[in-house]
């Protein structure tokens, strides 16, 4: 299409809202087979409220996000779902997460009970899954201190109402959910019952990644809830490294226009030093090529998450505002052109993120 003839701002990125819902509804249908219902992960996109409608759409009913200002966006826009903090709350927001939410994580026992002081004041309840840190080093109470834990929890009672416990796994050291720590997830929600002399409805065992174990057959009965991002956006779990049987990874692309296209060396002439970034870059001689430049860089998407769609289009290195591609393969590529990209999961929240990069949907 003659460049004349855009309307649309590059780059961009283009969300498949079908794709997004579809995926949305299968996983809605796939665990309730299990008896595992799900939280709706939006942070991944920024909280998009177009994607947080198909989430609706889908059937889910809670969603999840890490940002208050995430969830106010959503709420202003009409999508009228609860919403839950998956990010352990910071004291200084505690007023403000009492207005938006209706579920929070909870990790600490002092926020615990601030939080528990603004809901009796306001006469608002908030319900809270209480976290434990199950190996990974991220948020929690230490599992083997469940027991001294729900007692002291259990002495706070009102409109704080605990609900439930949860765990992450795999984001911040990486270690996976297996059998047993999800096993002792379920000990800690029993250690948490019988010290507040009542069952609790939610058992979270995670994500993307406790999804695969429950298709794997290996999710203990007592799990009951799972917070799938991942899954839900890009039909894959990067934490197993595998694309998810059923679902679609159709759902998002990067668009970014081509400003340059020359022949250059591929070794650059001179003393090599460090880059923009700190690094000191590597490049193999293969002689002079056909190069490409497009106008996306290191500020609007994580480049090296990044796959081409286009054949014959290889990625060769990135600075702030540009990135650079080989096109030996496509001497039909010229300046004005636009190649498309397939996101992993931090390209697609880094781009979601920059106001450089046009969000559309279709």
């Amino acid at each position: 299409m003659p460049l004349e003839q855009r309307e649309i701002k590059y780059p961009l990125l283009r969300v498949k809202l079908d794709g997004i819902r579809e995926n949305a509804r299968r996983l809605v249908d796939e665990c309730a087979l299990h008896g595992v219902g799900i939280w709706g992960v939006s942070k991944g996109v920024s909280a998009l409220p177009e994607v947080a409608r198909a989430f609706e759409a889908a059937g889910i009913k809670v969603i999840a996000d890490s940002r208050l200002d995430n969830i106010r966006r959503m709420r202003e826009a009409g999508v009228a779902l609860e919403y839950a903090l998956i990010r352990i709350p910071m004291r200084s927001e505690l007023e403000e997460l009492v207005s938006l939410c209706d579920y929070t994580l909870i990790s600490d026992i002092g926020t615990f009970e601030a939080l528990s002081e603004i809901c009796e004041r306001r006469g608002r309840e908030v319900k809270c899954v209480v976290m434990f840190d199950m190996g990974d080093l991220r948020e929690g109470f230490w599992f083997g201190d469940a027991a001294r834990t729900a007692a002291e929890l259990a002495k706070f009672t009102g409109r704080m109402k605990i609900v439930g416990v949860g765990a992450n796994f795999s984001c911040a050291s990486g270690v996976l959910p297996s059998a047993k720590n999800l096993a002792e997830l379920a000990a800690c929600g029993a250690a948490m019952e019988s010290a507040l002399g009542c069952p609790l409805p939610v058992y979270s065992g995670g994500g993307t990644c406790s999804f695969v174990m429950m298709r794997r057959g290996m999710l203990p009965k007592a799990i009951n809830n799972l917070r799938l991002g991942e899954a839900l956006l890009l039909g894959r779990d990067t934490s197993f490294g595998m694309v998810l049987e059923g679902l679609s990874q159709d759902t998002m692309e990067i668009e970014a226009e081509l400003v340059e296209v020359r022949r250059k060396p591929t070794l650059p002439v001179g003393e090599i030093g460090h880059d923009a970034f700190g690094n000191i870059p590597h490049f193999e001689d293969r002689g002079e090529r056909r190069r490409g430049i497009l106008a996306i860089g290191k500020q609007d998407v994580y480049v090296s998450g990044l796959t081409p769609l286009n054949e014959g289009v290889r990625i060769i290195t990135a600075s702030s505002d540009h990135m650079l591609v080989d096109i030996e393969e496509r001497p039909d590529l010229s300046v004005g052109d636009i190649l498309s990209f397939r996101p992993d999961y931090t390209a697609m929240l880094s781009a979601s993120t920059s106001p450089y990069v046009t969000k559309v949907f279709e």
